[in-house]
């Protein structure tokens, strides 16, 4: 296996990628929005934490619905036999639902983005690229959700995901959609094949994490930052999380200079 182009894209609404043909293999994985991608005459429809992997020779091209997307690509050539079975090797592309949300695999994405122009860690970033698909085929896939279910959530996701200082609660999320909590809960699980409840937790706890490391905002600035009234309620939030309290977390994760 060889690791070829790698990075990040942003993209606002109405945005293309494509139309393209390559030789290798493409990993594509949408971090935030919705995409429509077309290859073969079949339109499908991603939304954030999907993965998409689509094989040597096929033609496709996307469009970046409203509000935007943020991909994640990654360039690569391989053999069958170095291929988990999920991943297609010829023909249409394949989906994974929802295998792209966990903390596992963005730190894999986050590691692989800050090192794909460094050189001298051809192996480290090989290594790291086969636990990612490891994580990503192995991720369990939802199981009865519709697509139209996916859009009446992916709005109030992208929102949570970008304001989690109001998204304190999964009722507050849930209004995003214009549904009951309950609801958005049993629609979470069926598409997401993640308890609601479970990703929100992760999303506030991550972000909490890279402001204690990378910011100098005071710890009850950090608490209101990802949704918290209080410091005691974040510290002890922290603390179950990551096995540590924010401030020992910092001193051990001291912002680099």
């Amino acid at each position: 296996m060889k690791l070829l182009i790698n990075g990040i894209g942003t993209y606002g609404a109405g945005s293309r990628i494509g139309p393209a043909r390559w030789a290798h293999h493409d990993l594509i994985v949408l971090l935030e929005g919705h995409l429509h991608l077309v290859s073969g005459g079949e339109t499908l429809a991603l939304y954030a934490h999907d993965a998409v992997f689509i094989p040597p020779g096929t033609d496709f091209v996307g469009t970046i619905s409203d509000p935007g997307g943020v991909t994640w690509v990654q360039h690569f050539a391989a053999t069958p036999a170095e291929l988990p079975p999920v991943i297609p090797r010829r023909g249409r592309p394949g989906i994974l639902r929802a295998v792209a949300g966990s903390e596992v695999v963005l730190a894999l994405l986050r590691r692989l983005h800050v090192l794909r122009e460094r050189t001298g860690d051809d192996a480290l970033r090989l290594a790291l690229f086969r636990a990612l698909l490891l994580e990503l085929a192995e991720a369990p896939q939802p199981r009865g959700a519709k697509p139209d279910e996916a859009a009446r959530l992916q709005p109030a996701i992208t929102w949570a995901e970008r304001n989690l200082a109001q998204a304190s609660s999964l009722q507050a999320v849930a209004r995003q959609a214009g549904m009951s909590e309950s609801h958005f809960r049993s629609l979470f699980r069926r598409h997401r094949g993640q308890a609601a409840g479970a990703w929100l937790r992760e999303r506030r706890m991550s972000e909490a994490r890279r402001l204690l490391s990378s910011t100098d905002l005071s710890l009850k600035e950090t608490s209101a930052a990802v949704g918290f009234s209080d410091v005691v309620s974040f510290n002890r939030s922290f603390r179950q999380f990551h096995g540590l309290p924010p401030g020992r977390f910092r001193q051990a994760n001291p912002r680099a200079v």
